[in-house]
């Protein structure tokens, strides 16, 4: 069976100092290992030589061959030049991803060095990766906190291709969820729990992200889980993302309450910030039930209730 991306096949020769390409008319997995790339020696690859392994790479996955991917896992990682440009060394730890080694292509990143912001971009996207595919939860939250540069709200921009389609197209995720389930995973619950809060996506995913915030919190004490809230509360006013300073001053009172502790204080700040927001329903839920404020309670059923239901009651007035 031939290589899709090599209709000739390719017989790789091994020099001391390059690699020469020579067409070959047996069979490509066959001459792989009887090359002098099979052996232990160092070489120096360049760019269409990597871009070669890799096809054969991806072709060796759809052949299920194991023996021809160890071979080329090999080839790739004797290949290290310490004169190799940030480029070449970036395209052989992908080549060793598509070869489906993210353990070497770790150990190539680590080697690496970016300088530009543009540099730790790519390498921070390729780590993590790396990272995921070997999951290496400690390692996949480094790379997301590299390329978050110190700013959490940061990767609620960036969208990670975690899968592929049955159409080819790539399926993404939030790199800010992605952080927080890698955090998850590796016992860090009130870690996870400050990147959930850290979002500012509203709506259904911002609702997501306050439940699965409460999962992690309640695994933690009572003083780290209130400093912890105390200080994404302060975030978010400084923000003025509003609905996410209210569903913490809810999240607050509900896990308040669940703890047998004092609730009155975050039902007053919940309800004193709701009146400036003059959010009328959030102001009648809190006091729905409380007998002592039940004229309060009817004055703000009148306020929500819709214009044509007001409208109807004046027209029975008027009959």
């Amino acid at each position: 069976m031939r290589i899709n991306h090599l209709p000739l096949s390719i017989f790789l020769v091994a020099l001391s100092s390059q690699i020469t390409v020579v067409g070959a008319s047996n069979d490509f997995i066959g001459n792989v290992s009887k090359s002098p790339l099979a052996s232990r020696q160092k070489y120096k690859l360049d760019e269409k030589s990597i871009s070669y392994l890799r096809n054969a790479c991806v072709d060796a996955v759809q052949l299920s061959s194991d023996r021809l991917l160890r071979e080329l896992n090999d080839h790739l990682m004797n290949s290290f030049n310490a004169t190799d440009s940030f480029e070449l060394q970036m395209q052989r730890a992908d080549a060793l991803l598509a070869c489906k080694s993210p353990a070497n292509a770790q150990k190539v990143l680590q080697g690496i060095n970016p300088v530009t912001v543009a540099e730790q971009k790519v390498w921070s996207i390729l780590f993590w990766q790396a990272s995921n595919a070997s999951m290496d939860h400690s390692s996949a939250s480094l790379a997301l906190r590299r390329l978050s540069e110190g700013n959490l709200q940061q990767l609620d921009r960036e969208q990670m291709t975690v899968a592929y389609g049955a159409d080819g197209s790539p399926l993404t995720r939030s790199a800010l969820d992605l952080l927080a389930e890698h955090e998850r995973l590796n016992g860090r619950c009130d870690a996870a729990a400050k990147v959930l809060l850290a979002g500012r996506k509203s709506g259904a995913l911002g609702a997501s992200r306050i439940s699965r915030a409460v999962q992690c919190l309640e695994g933690i004490g009572i003083e780290q889980r209130k400093d912890l809230l105390e200080s994404a509360l302060a975030e978010a006013n400084a923000d003025k993302a509003w609905w996410l300073v209210g569903d913490i001053l809810r999240l607050q009172l509900v896990l308040d309450l669940a703890a047998g502790g004092e609730e009155e204080s975050y039902r007053t700040r919940l309800e004193e910030f709701a009146k400036e927001l003059d959010d009328r329903f959030t102001q009648w839920e809190l006091i729905r039930i409380d007998q002592d404020r039940k004229e309060e309670r009817t004055l703000l059923e009148d306020q929500l209730r819709s214009p044509r239901e007001n409208a109807i009651e004046v027209e029975k007035i008027q009959l």
